[in-house]
This record gives structure tokens, sequence and C-alpha cells, in this order.
């Protein structure tokens, strides 16, 4: 059902245009990228764990890969767990500004010499019970208030955090099948090269034993057909160690030998003609979560300073409050004798001098200093997303062009096979000259599906790196 649901979301065009950006009708605003992702983690979410594992068989699609990473990932759910954290830290700090019960039991005996509270010294027998509890507030005002406010920060930092993590986590598992992709279609070309060199082999051979043809000839062929042997089991090779990596990205069973369903790759359009890098860069830079996360470590790191600066200004308040009752007396006289009510109150307030008070200048270099270099990185993050997309729009440009180079490469050498075959059915052409083209034609289509994974995931690459 959600495969059917997620076929019908995706926009599917005709290739474009080398020379030209895909026109306004590729374009598939409502939903966007991401929100066509967010629609699917969230429709996936809400399925039995039954419906969340692979298709049957080991065929999965980018829809299906994109459902399954949003359903399950293990550092979405470690980026969840710390604004859980934070919450939790947000909830103590708020905790500091309410005072605390201390419930208290003294029993208090004392034989020898004491002094009297006018100076003489006194030998005395005495014991005493004291029953009762205290209201305490120590509140350092200051220190707790910015306290709460950075941890109020660290919350929304982390929940930025998670959109980021989830868009990561998207566009892990979109990489992870192109690559897929990628070596499926070069196990497909190495396959039909081995078949077509397995064939033209065993023909001259058989020709060669019955010496109509050039001895040698069978011996280049029959080293042509163990080579394209060798490059076919490297090929499988490389698919399936992108398999095994795909489903670590979908927390998959990696014994399961993922393809890719689609076999005739074609190309995508994802993203809306432009060729205006100002404004994907303003884009990215007014989208991209890793500049709010940086925003925020930016607005705590000021918070700090103004902590080092502005809080030791503020009092330390302190009350107590001692309700219960006292009693006993001299010698072995009981405890409860002459017990009664006994109430202490008392209330201060009081300023800090030195290191972590007033005047404690190191602290407030150091808060500054800090405040300094997480502006010098929000800076850098900056220069890097103007980087990526400079680079990605750069790529899809040059291979939208690729692709139709690689097709009119495909194309010719397709004649070209067809040409030759014709010349070695007519009795002009050798098996070489026609193993040769055949083994052309081959390498042609190899590096036409190659360029149209290349391109695909060139959309999704520019689509992530503006923030789309």
């Amino acid at each position: 059902m959600l495969t059917a649901l997620l076929a019908a979301m995706r926009p599917t065009h005709p290739a474009p245009n080398p020379g030209a950006w895909p026109t306004a009708r590729h374009r598939f605003r409502p939903p966007s990228w991401i929100g066509r992702l967010t629609l699917v983690i969230a429709v996936a979410t809400s399925l039995r764990a039954a419906d969340q594992a692979a298709p049957t068989g080991g065929n999965i699609d980018l829809p299906t890969a994109l459902r399954l990473v949003g359903a399950s990932n293990l550092d979405v759910d470690l980026a969840r767990e710390k604004v859980a954290e934070a919450q939790a830290a947000h909830d103590s700090a708020r905790t500091r500004f309410f005072p605390w019960i201390t419930p208290t039991l003294a029993l208090r005996r004392h034989a020898g010499n004491s002094q009297a509270v006018n100076g003489p010294i006194l030998d005395a027998d005495k014991q005493s019970l004291a029953l009762g509890f205290a209201l305490n507030s120590q509140l350092d005002l200051g220190e707790t208030y910015f306290q709460s406010l950075v941890a109020q920060q660290l919350v929304r930092s982390s929940e930025i955090a998670v959109a980021g993590r989830q868009r990561e986590s998207a566009f892990r598992a979109a990489t992870g099948y192109f690559d897929l992709s990628r070596a499926r279609a070069g196990v497909i070309a190495a396959e039909e090269a081995a078949r077509i060199a397995a064939r033209h082999a065993d023909q001259t051979a058989a020709t060669s034993t019955a010496g109509l043809t050039f001895k040698g000839d069978a011996t280049r062929l029959r080293a042509a057909r163990e080579r394209a042997e060798l490059t076919l089991l490297r090929a499988q090779t490389e698919q399936r160690v992108a398999a095994a990596r795909l489903s670590e990205i979908l927390r998959l069973d990696p014994t399961i030998e993922l393809a890719p369903v689609d076999a005739d790759l074609a190309p995508i359009a994802l993203t809306e003609r432009t060729d205006d890098l100002a404004t994907l860069i303003a884009r990215a830079l007014a989208r991209r979560p890793e500049l709010d996360e940086a925003a925020i470590r930016l607005e705590i790191a000021r918070t700090h300073r103004r902590a080092a600066t502005q809080a030791p200004l503020i009092p330390t308040v302190g009350a107590q409050i001692a309700l219960g009752g006292l009693g006993g007396g001299a010698g072995s006289s009981s405890l409860r004798r002459d017990f009664d009510v006994s109430n202490d109150y008392s209330f201060g307030v009081s300023w800090r001098i030195g290191p972590g008070g007033l005047f404690d200048h190191n602290r407030q270099r150091e808060t500054a200093s800090r405040e300094k270099q997480i502006g010098l990185e929000q800076e850098k993050i900056r220069d890097l997303i103007r980087r990526q997309v400079v680079e990605q729009h750069t790529r899809l440009r040059s291979l939208t062009a690729q692709i139709e180079l690689a097709r009119k490469t495909l194309e010719s050498s397709d004649q070209t096979t067809k040409l030759s075959r014709q010349r070695r059915e007519a009795g002009v052409g050798a098996a070489l000259e026609d193993l040769q083209a055949e083994e052309e034609l081959a390498r042609a289509r190899r590096d036409y599906l190659a360029t149209v994974v290349d391109y695909n995931h060139a959309q999704y690459a520019l689509k992530f790196v503006v923030g789309d």
C-alpha cells in the first residue's frame, strides 16, 4: 500500500535537454522534496512493523528506502534522546528557584566542661532532644537565572538537531540507494559483456578446431572471455558491498542481498530551472538547520558571557525556617522534660567577590573568547554551505550535458555493433572486430547508466545542500 502511494507521489519526467535546466513543467513544489520525505516518514511510522520490512526477495526502490530510514534510524533516535535529556536538564534548572525541606531529629548528650555564654567554664552534664523540620532556600539568583536560560536554549538546539539528523538520514539513504543502482548497472553491463565474449570464444574455438580460423584468434577471444568474467566478478562484489552498506543505513539484515527494483534507469528532475547561484546560496543560508544550530550555540555563548559579567551583581539570597520542639535538661533528666515549641527564622543576602563572583576577569575573558570562537565557527559553516552549493550546482550542470553525450555515444556504439555484425555475417569482418564493437557497446551502456545515476544523485544532493 505504501509503495503504491510513494510511487504516485514520485515525479517522473523525460530526460532533460543538456543545454538547459528542467523547465517549469518539471517542478514538483507541492509538496517539496523535504515535504514528501516528511509525509513518507509520518505514514511509515504509523504502519505495522511487518509492513516496514524490505520487499520480499531483497528488491528495493528509492521510496521504500526513504520510508525505512524514516521509520527506524539510530542517529535520529539518538537526537531525540538528546532532546529529552536537554528538557530534563531545563526542568532541573528551574527547580533551583524553589526551597527544599529538611526533616530533623537530633539527640544531644554532653558531659564535662562547657563554656557559658558569658565566658565562665562550667562542669555540665546535660542532654536534649530536638524534633522538627527546616525549610531552606539558598538561591544564587544570577547564576540560577542564566543556567535556566542556557538549559532552555539547549532544548531548542536539540530540537533543531533532530530535524537535521532526519534530513541527513534521508540523504544517506538516497545516496546508498544510488550507489547500489550504480553497482547494479555495472553488473548488468558486465554480464552482457561476459555473455558476448563467451559466445564469440565458443564459436571461434569450434571453427579453430575445424581448421577454419586462425588458432591465435581463438586464444585471444578466450583471454577476452576470462577478462570479462573477472570484470563481472568485481562488479558483483561492488554490488554486494553497496547492498550491505545500504542495509546498515536502513537497519536491515545485511545477509539480504538488496537489489534496485528498476533495472532500466531514467533521469529524474527535482530541481527548478535556475542558473542564479546567488539565489541558491541565499536559500541555503536561510534554510540549512546547521546554521540554526550554530546560531543557538552562539546565543548560548553570549548567555555565558552575560552570566560572567551580570550574574555576580545579583546577590545570593538565603533563608531558613526551622519549626519543631526542644526538650531536655541537666544530668539524667528525661529528654521530654520542658519539651515545647522551638522555632528559628533567618534571612540574608550576600555577594561573592573573587573567583566565580565580582571582579573575576579571567572568567569574563574566557566566556568572551568562547563567544568569538563560536562566531568564527558559524562563518566557517556559511563558507562550507556556499562551497557545497557551488559544487553541486556545477556538478548538476555538467551531468546534464554528460547525459546527452553518453546517450549519443551509446547510439553510435549500437550502430557500430550492428554494422560490424552485418560485415561478419557477410564474411567480410572478423570475430575480433565484432567482439570489439560489442565490448564498446557494453562499455557505452555502462557509462550511460552510471551517468544517469550520478545525475539523479546530483539532483538530490543539490536539494539537500540548498536545504529544501
